[in-house]
Formats: C-alpha cells, sequence, structure tokens
C-alpha cells in the first residue's frame, strides 16, 4: 500500500510525500517520553522549550496546551491525528530553509527517522507524558517471539522481540571466559583475575553464572565503581 500526504506550504507550494514505511510503521505505539521527547529535548527546546526567554513565537512543545492551541501567528502547530494540518509536520519536512525547522542556522536537524516518529506521533493523537519519575509504573506483558529457544526469562522475550523487529538473529551465547569477564568489568570496572576465571570455569554446575554475579555484587568494588559513575554524573570528579 502507499499513502501520499499533500502538505500545503505558506508560499502555497504543494509537494507530495509518497511514504510505503510510514503505513508500514503506522501500528508501532509511539510513547512520549521513550520516543517524542528526546527528539524534541535535542532539537526544539532551545527555542521552544521551557525557558521563557527564548520561546519563538509564543511555542513551548515542552507543554500539549502551547503546542495544540492556537499560536501568536493564528497558525497551530499540532493537530492531533491529522499530520497534513499542522505546522510542526509541514516544517520538520519542508524543502523551503526559510520554514524548515529547525533552521539550518540552529545547528540541528532532524533524521528520516526523526520525522518518522514525530509525524507518527502526531497521527496517533500527539499524547503527553509527565515525567518519568512522577508516573505509575505498569506492568507489560512480555511480547511473542519467533526465538523460542532462546527463551530464559521475560527479560529475553522482550529483547528476542525487540531483535525480531529490527530483523537481527540472537547471538550465540559467548563462552565462560567472555562471560565473566564481561560481567566483572560490568560490575567492578575491573578485569577478572585469573584465579577468578579459573574458579568458573572450573564450576561446571547450572548456577556458576549467578554465583559469580552474586560475589561481584557482595564485592567493595561493585560499590566504588557505581559511586564513581554517580560522582562523574553529577560532576563532582574531573577524572576517575
Amino acid at each position: 500500500m502507499r499513502c501520499r500526504f499533500v502538505i500545503a506550504a505558506a508560499s502555497a507550494v504543494y509537494f507530495v510525500v509518497q511514504s510505503t514505511a510510514f503505513i508500514q510503521a503506522a501500528d508501532r505505539k509511539i510513547e512520549f517520553n521513550r520516543d517524542v521527547r528526546p527528539i524534541l529535548s535535542n532539537n526544539c527546546f532551545l527555542c521552544h522549550g521551557p525557558d521563557q526567554k527564548t520561546v519563538g513565537g509564543g511555542l513551548r512543545l515542552d507543554q500539549r496546551d502551547s503546542a495544540v492551541g492556537k499560536l501568536e501567528s493564528g497558525h497551530t502547530a499540532i493537530v492531533p491525528n491529522d499530520i497534513s494540518a499542522g505546522e510542526l509536520v509541514k516544517r520538520i519536512t519542508s524543502a523551503n530553509p526559510d520554514e524548515q525547522m529547525p533552521p539550518k542556522a540552529s545547528g540541528k536537524s532532524l533524521t528520516p527517522s526523526d520525522i518518522e516518529t514525530l509525524k507518527l506521533w502526531v497521527a496517533q493523537g500527539a499524547e503527553y507524558q509527565g515525567h518519568w519519575s512522577f508516573l505509575a509504573a505498569v506492568r507489560r506483558d512480555p511480547p511473542t517471539t519467533k526465538f523460542t529457544n532462546n527463551v530464559r526469562n521475560d527479560i529475553d522475550r522482550f529483547v528476542w522481540a525487540k531483535l525480531e523487529q529490527v530483523g537481527l538473529e540472537p547471538s550465540v551465547e559467548a563462552d565462560k571466559i567472555a562471560l565473566i569477564r564481561r560481567a566483572t568489568l560490568d560490575l567492578t570496572g575491573l578485569p577478572p583475575t585469573p584465579a577468578e576465571v579459573d574458579a568458573f570455569l572450573a564450576d561446571a554446575s547450572p548456577e556458576a553464572y549467578e554465583r559469580v554475579v552474586d560475589r561481584l555484587l557482595q564485592s567493595p568494588r561493585y560499590g566504588e565503581h557505581q559511586g564513581r559513575i554517580w560522582l562523574d554524573a553529577a560532576r563532582y570528579g574531573d577524572t576517575h
């Protein structure tokens, strides 16, 4: 199937976007915090975000009331469920440098994937979400996947389903040396000692890997590593 969207530009020039991919992706549910907020934050909030000193045209894309309301120009940025009506989709798909958003002078640009995500979001109603920390956690049923032989728990189902969605196959399980090296580096920031590797190789029980993880989580090195990452993120230290 092919779908044709005719978008009117301000200069009365019309162009046609023929997007098979848009139709194929239309069943993908867009989530604001996961899919849309990062795009808007990285590319649009500088001029259309929470800083009142830099808001352009009275449009704040971080607030739904502003995004779907009438602007100072008389236009509306987003008309939920209609990608041909609002200025947002028209501007991000425009080939006219005087209309294109984000403008070249900003140094920002949207990828084709970003544009498709925003179009799907508008087509699905342009729902907003509050900050994730204020949203109640919701249990999601594990998705189905064709890689049933690789499933050991529900986390696997989410991972395999995503791989299946993007056309990838699960990798074969790593050997024991690679497993202990990855786990130790991830949890402590340090490589395993030769003695630790030898002990893991000698442990043929099904719980061998779980015992390694438990040991690493109980190690002071685990706390130091996690604390260092947090301190770096919080700008308490300039180096490791």
